[in-house]
């Protein structure tokens, strides 16, 4: 079995090689999200992708934004991103290593200084859903270091007065994501609901809020 320095795969997209390796790598509901907020108009502004894991989200955004901050937790999956930066050279491309649930982590980057957080939070609280074998996945996929609430206020820590918060979530999750959320003063203005292969019920949505903004929401399914 390879060890998470080794590279598992290359994935090139929009000219980017992107480092992943069997414990940190990125499925469909990564790859929708990175379409959902390229919808986004980034060029020339800053983003923050919390949870970052390979940092698959900020290699597809394009045209580049004027800087890119990958937050990861897991000290592999960080040095797979810088891997990936040094690699293509991309100089708006800034790794932390570090725990979101941490003022300090941002101290790079500063307070209501960003203008789209993007982020894919561990679907599953800690004692449920499918647990997975590595304790990288559990991480990933469970809310053992951080929960949806912590990824939401980071969020709204960072995210200046009219920013973009844009997340992808298990279905079940949609009326808890929305009251977290509003809590913070973001409010979702789309939501497109992913349906499953193998019926017409919803299994994950992907939503868009921003900061300040009056109610209303657009609803969508792909």
């Amino acid at each position: 079995m390879e060890n998470n320095h080794e590279v598992y795969e290359i994935f090139e997209r929009n000219q980017i090689k992107l480092f992943i390796s069997k414990e940190h790598r990125f499925g469909t509901d990564s790859l929708l999200l990175g379409e959902f907020a390229g919808q986004a108009k980034v060029e020339n502004k800053v983003i923050v992708d919390l949870c970052s894991g390979c940092g698959v989200i900020p290699a597809m955004l394009t045209p580049f934004p004027e800087k890119a901050y990958a937050v990861e937790l897991q000290q592999n999956a960080a040095d797979l991103i810088r891997r990936t930066g040094e690699e293509n050279k991309l100089d708006f491309l800034n790794v932390i290593q570090g725990d979101l649930r941490r003022s300090e982590t941002f101290s790079r980057i500063g307070r209501e200084s960003v203008d789209l957080v993007t982020a894919n939070p561990p679907y599953f609280p800690e004692n449920s859903g499918f647990e997975r074998e590595s304790v990288s996945q559990k991480t990933a996929r469970h809310e053992k270091e951080c929960s949806l609430y912590d990824v939401v206020k980071a969020a709204a820590y960072l995210l200046k007065f009219g920013g973009e918060l844009k997340m992808c979530m298990t279905a079940s999750r949609l009326a808890e994501t929305i009251g977290i959320m509003q809590g913070f003063s973001i409010e979702p203005k789309e939501i497109e609901l992913i349906s499953s292969p193998k019926n017409n019920k919803a299994r994950l949505f992907l939503i868009s809020g921003k900061k300040g903004a009056k109610p209303g929401v657009k609803i969508t399914w792909k």
